[in-house]
């Protein structure tokens, strides 16, 4: 008599290493087998990434080592977890090319019965006591791998895998001889807080490590493929430098380490030499905080049974994964990714050379081509604040051969940002603009108050997160001080520079992705995060406009008409500056927009895998340290996020502008009238010069008569005696005189002002 048996398969979604984009995608559907076929439940593999390139049979065999081990229950599922009833007790399963149909077990090269004898180079097998297999089955548990079947009586059936990949397995220490330690796969309700564990002494052994969700499949579908997607335990993280600084291309780029940051003065620049180490781009910790360079991956599953089903939890099912350094284990302050290269060509008038990229496509990696410029990382599941510090020349393209030596520019990455996911692929690309917090002398100390050396000249860092269609992270970080770091889920980095008001990547089709900020203190040793963003006046957004058209300003012209505006200020210097809307001296004017930004959140919506950042480094986000904007709320155009340090005081700056000027554009400016004979009356002794005020000199002849003024800068308090003094009228001219003086007038502040560029696209 035929026995009534049923087929599964079993597909595998494995780590595209290679791939650009997101890692876990579709899966193809083995063959079809119907309810009346003769079989076993046997396992099939197919992968496929969302590149869209494929990986099935032999190849997603490959990718997994030939192997996995599987928990697989069965029954009805509980309040609390899956079905209870084990059926897969760990089996391991095994890979061998051209075996399909020899065993009752195998239709698809995959199978598990008598395989508690362990495959050669990947797990040791029994009889002997003490091996990995007979290890993950104790007293009480399956001690042969017997053929399954489908039962029809019971409502469910549940799966759980892991797999290490080319690595061997191992129960006892997971000694260095590319062995990861792993433990049993656990059911019920030890799942919600200890699934299992896999423990490996290097982010290349972690890279060969895989798990899974639980699945569940029905009873509606028994004699359909059971279909696992694996997940990989590493992370990747790779770095990348563009610049898009006016009339200058970049090249000779070196990295600090942590020793440089820690061992010197973090506040002044220092000689780095040519070494190799400063030829490496690095990402550093400071503080006392250290990157783990071996990690013990606790995979569990907290929202597991009927409970969070029928709550619909929108990670039931779903692994979670926790990462501690191994204990005793190696840590370093400092992750290197390689020298870099992918340089771009000379421009039109430069000496030959290794430029960086000009714009974000043509960004210069850091790393290895053959890997997609990525380096492999241990998890890093509660994140820390990571630094960049480089020192590099710029070169002038218009064909002079000048050349301005930049040191010491520092960026932060909040933690919030540095949460380092386990199949998750991060890249962090840096910006060099106009606006930095370096140097161009070694020789100058004090902290950086954003205008030393050049003016100022800042990068942007972009951390983005592959995984998934719902898994892009992607955030902007000025180099500045302090530093601005933006985010929006789905922000397409990889062609444009632009944020879409209309973004809804993720799985939430119906709401948009708000642009979130976050601002980090990197003035001194040990970066901190502001929390004052709910702070009167400090955290603002600007629409950007010049002469009532949108302007795509750079951050350093939305710093200087802020410190420098021409409109007159009303009261105080602060409260000037939170009332009005500047208009800067350089025609730009910033216009506030306080009703599509909060600086009171909590939560930063659609984070990786669609769910919210609720907690920084593990502490909740409090009211102050995250900005949220409503880009969906605003026109498509150029803003300014804006954090500051409000000015205490303001002074008026006069600047006369030569008769050319004047004749042009006369309604520009204010003119100021003197007597032509030099008869005006002239300053006593002891007189100081006075506000609202402008002097000059009047100049003889050698005979003693009149021959012309000059106009004198003086600042309030200065000994104006034998001067001519005149006010500044309120009005600009109705005409051009010849003769007479013309000022541009403006008020300058002494804010602080930390500036990022947005630009909204719709």
């Amino acid at each position: 008599m035929k026995k009534n048996l049923f087929f599964a398969a079993l597909a595998l979604v494995a780590l595209a290493s290679c791939t650009d984009d997101q890692f876990v995608g579709s899966v193809e559907t083995p063959q079809d087998n119907s309810p009346s076929a003769e079989n076993a439940i046997v396992f099939n593999s197919s992968t496929s990434a969302i590149t869209r390139a494929d990986f099935v049979g032999a190849t997603a065999a490959e990718k997994l080592g030939g192997m996995f081990v599987v928990e697989g229950t069965k029954g009805s599922e509980q309040t609390n977890s899956p079905s209870t009833t084990v059926v897969f007790d760990n089996y391991l399963v095994g890979y061998e090319y051209n075996s399909a149909g020899t065993t009752e077990d195998n239709t698809n090269n995959w199978e598990y019965v008598g395989l508690e004898k362990g495959i050669t180079g990947r797990m040791t097998g029994q009889p002997t006591e003490g091996n990995t297999w007979a290890a993950l089955h104790p007293t009480g548990s399956a001690q042969v791998q017997s053929v399954k079947y489908w039962d029809y009586s019971m409502p469910q059936y549940d799966f759980i895998a892991w797999s290490t990949g080319e690595r061997e397995a191992v129960t006892d220490a997971a000694e260095s001889g590319s062995k990861v330690k792993v433990t049993r796969i656990n059911t019920g309700t030890t799942l919600a807080t200890n699934g299992f564990t896999m423990t490996a002494l290097s982010a290349a052994d972690l890279m060969q490590c895989y798990y899974t969700d639980i699945n569940t499949v029905l009873k509606v579908n028994y004699g359909d493929p059971v279909t696992l997607t694996f997940r990989n335990m590493a992370a990747k993280v790779r770095v990348a430098l563009y610049e898009t600084v006016p009339g200058y291309s970049v090249k000779e780029v070196k990295f600090y380490s942590a020793d440089c940051e820690e061992n010197g003065d973090p506040t002044t620049p220092k000689d780095l030499g040519t070494g190799s180490s400063a030829d490496n781009a690095v990402l550093f910790t400071t503080g006392g905080s250290a990157l783990p360079q071996s990690g013990e991956v606790l995979v569990y599953y907290p929202h597991i049974g009927k409970t969070h089903k029928d709550a619909k939890t929108t990670d039931y099912n779903k692994a979670s994964v926790t990462v501690s350094p191994v204990s005793g284990g190696a840590t370093s302050t400092t992750q290197a990714f390689g020298g870099l290269s992918k340089f771009v060509g000379k421009d039109r008038f430069e000496a030959d050379g290794s430029y960086i990229g000009r714009d974000l496509p043509n960004a210069t990696f850091a790393g290895l081509a053959t890997n997609s410029y990525y380096t492999a990382v241990i998890p890093n599941t509660n994140g820390m604040p990571l630094t960049l510090r480089v020192d590099y020349t710029l070169v002038a393209t218009d064909g002079s051969g000048e050349t301005i030596n930049v040191y010491g520019a520092k960026a932060v990455v909040p933690a919030t940002y540095t949460v380092w996911q386990p199949n998750y692929a991060y890249t962090y690309v840096f910006k060099i603009s106009d606006n930095s917090n370096g140097w161009t002398s070694k020789t100058e100390t004090g902290a950086p108050d954003g205008q030393s050396g050049l003016f100022p000249i800042t990068f942007d860092a972009v951390v983005t997160s592959f995984t998934d269609a719902n898994a892009e992270q992607t955030t902007v970080t000025t180099v500045a001080t302090p530093s601005i770091t933006t985010y929006q889920q789905g922000h397409d980095w990889a062609n444009k520079d632009e944020y879409s008001k209309s973004q809804k990547a993720g799985k939430d089709t119906e709401n948009y992705k708000d642009l979130y900020v976050q601002v980090m203190d990197n003035s001194g040793a040990t970066p901190t995060l502001k929390n004052d963003l709910n702070g009167d006046g400090k955290s603002l957004l600007f629409k950007i406009t010049k002469s009532d058209v949108d302007y795509i300003a750079s951050e350093a012209e939305v710093m200087d008409a802020l410190e420098n505006r021409t409109n007159t200020p009303t009261g105080s210097p602060e409260a000037a500056y939170k009332a009005n809307d500047p208009v800067g001296r350089n025609g730009i004017t910033l216009t506030k927009d306080a009703s599509h930004i909060s600086n009171t959140v909590t939560e930063i919506v659609n984070g990786v895998d669609d769910q919210p950042i609720t907690k920084i480094a593990g502490t909740a986000i409090a009211s102050g340290q995250v900005a949220k904007i409503d880009i969906d709320q605003l026109a498509a155009g150029t803003y300014a996020y804006v954090y500051c340090t409000p000015p205490t005081s303001e002074e008026k700056v006069y600047n006369v502008v030569s008769a050319t000027e004047a004749s042009t554009n006369y309604a520009k400016y204010y003119e100021v009238a003197l007597a032509g004979d030099g008869t005006d009356a002239v300053k006593a002794a002891n007189s100081t010069a006075a506000a609202g005020k402008v002097y000059f000199i009047i100049n003889k002849k050698a005979d003693g008569t009149f021959d012309s003024y000059t106009f004198k800068q003086t600042k309030v308090g200065d000994d104006v005696e034998g001067l001519v003094e005149k006010d500044i009228p309120a009005d600009h001219p109705g005409s051009y005189t010849s003769g007479r003086f013309y000022f541009d007038v403006y008020y300058q502040n002494d804010g602080k002002y930390a500036v990022k560029v947005i630009k909204v696209v719709n």
